[in-house]
């Protein structure tokens, strides 16, 4: 028998009004924001150049309609009793904000915009109030217009991103036909029933044989990786970070593409094990674990959702320098495999289950994080009469030591390096960026040299 079929069924059961606990990524969240009230680590902001006659009044219907078909956009989140909740409200006030820079010279209004899209990303919200999104909408010409959106994580996550988009789409075309409201489909469950299902499977003992999984992975006690660092590590953990971006070379993205299909493996495995190397290098460590994010999606009910479905899973790696970088593909492959049919578990209670030693000053369990995704334009925002742009942008804020992430497509291979600042300087995030390159090229030149013979 599967796993998945110990699992019980996630149905509809809480009603707008409700309150029912936290989902388990949810609470750790909320305990954070608590713990410092201005925290904007875990901001989720996009940022959209729009060309074409935009209907301002149809896009702020639009989100409305967005907020009223999920429901997690429509939650506030409290303590009663002593517990965290969550309650979703029959209905929310919510205001497109409109900003007209479209007067002023080109100088200043790009500054005014820089602004703008700084102080959004840097939204404090207050999670006690629905809902944890803002948007606005910056007019710079008759038709040309940049749309600010920002998230709280607690209430979506990056595969969130194309459910987001393509509901907004749905309804801005319905707004641009009708006066009013909007209204979309009603969705089957919402996020609040996932959370109750979640906990029924923990409760009746579903999950068990999942954390046994995750629990023989990382053996006893996980090394912290001590990576060399350009200041003193402060006593308590910090989020103040910034993010850095790079690409891999179009001959060196080919090539890897190749190997991948030599090897019947994807390019996460690849990109994660060059990775885990990468570290090795740097810290001279060759026993360490890194954080992958899994998209926590495996139910069929909640894929059209938005919300927090996303888990961290651990994956620790071994890498003797004797061994080849061959040997660690396919030994990251099993790793992956492995891990997709494991994939329900929370790490929170992964966490709570474990004995490793606690440093206020560190993560726990792994300090860096790596993830890959491939891009297939379902998360571009298809505006009927405008053409949209996503806008890359310099976010502040690193949850963890380092995250490296990958965005894939058919034209590029683009990697976004988040570091903290209170250990890291750019420069050195910049070298390391470029070590990682030559690491790359070396390794799909020559795939079965020893990994300490490897260049940097």
């Amino acid at each position: 028998m599967s796993i998945m079929a110990t699992l019980p069924a996630l149905v509809r059961t809480v009603a707008d009004g409700q309150a029912v606990a936290l989902s388990h990524a949810q609470e750790q969240l909320y305990f954070l924001q608590r713990l410092e009230p201005t925290l904007t680590a875990y901001n989720l902001p996009r940022v959209f150049e729009l060309e074409g006659p935009l209907d301002a009044d149809a896009m702020e219907r639009a989100f409305q309609a967005l907020i009223a078909r999920h429901a997690i956009l429509r939650t506030r989140f409290f303590e009663r009793d002593g517990a965290m909740v969550q309650e979703a409200q029959a209905g929310v006030e919510f205001a497109l904000e409109r900003i007209d820079l479209s007067a002023l010279a080109p100088a200043p209004r790009k500054q005014q915009l820089d602004a703008l899209v700084e102080r959004t990303a840097e939204h404090v919200f207050d999670l006690t109030a629905a809902p944890a999104l803002i948007a606005r909408l910056a007019r710079l010409g008759e038709q040309r217009h940049v749309l600010v959106v920002c998230l709280h994580h607690i209430v979506s996550d990056a595969w969130s991103n194309p459910i987001l988009a393509g509901d907004l789409a749905v309804a801005y075309r319905l707004a641009l036909r009708a006066e009013g409201a909007v209204h979309l489909p009603p969705l089957p469950v919402q996020y609040a029933d996932y959370a109750v299902w979640q906990r029924a499977c923990v409760e009746q003992g579903a999950l068990a044989r999942q954390l046994d999984h995750w629990n023989r992975h990382l053996g006893t006690d996980v090394p912290a990786l001590d990576l060399p660092t350009d200041r003193a590590r402060p006593a308590q953990k910090s989020f103040a970070g910034r993010t850095l971006g790079f690409d891999l070379p179009p001959a060196l993205a080919a090539a890897l593409q190749k190997l991948c299909r030599a090897e019947k493996c994807t390019p996460f495995v690849m990109l994660l094990a060059a990775w885990q190397v990468l570290l090795a290098r740097y810290s001279g460590q060759d026993d360490f674990a890194v954080g992958v994010p899994n998209a926590g999606r495996q139910q069929e009910e909640v894929h059209g959702l938005l919300g927090f479905f996303v888990t961290t899973q651990v994956f620790r790696a071994r890498l003797a320098p004797r061994r080849s970088l061959r040997e660690i593909w396919r030994q990251v492959r099993t790793d992956a495999l492995a891990a997709l049919d494991n994939a329900d578990l929370p790490f929170e209670l992964l966490l709570a289950s474990r004995k490793d030693r606690r440093d206020p000053a560190r993560s726990p369990l792994f300090q860096v994080m790596f993830s890959a995704q491939m891009l297939d334009g379902d998360a571009a925002l298809d505006l009927e009469g405008l053409r949209a742009e996503a806008v890359e942008f310099e976010e502040a804020g690193a949850k963890f030591d380092l995250s490296l992430d990958f965005y894939l497509d058919p034209q590029r291979v683009h990697g976004r390096l988040e570091y903290n600042t209170d250990l890291f300087d750019e420069a050195t995030i910049a070298a390391m960026a470029s070590a990682y390159r030559a690491l790359l090229a070396d390794a799909v030149a020559r795939p079965d040299a020893r990994l300490g013979s490897l260049a940097l």
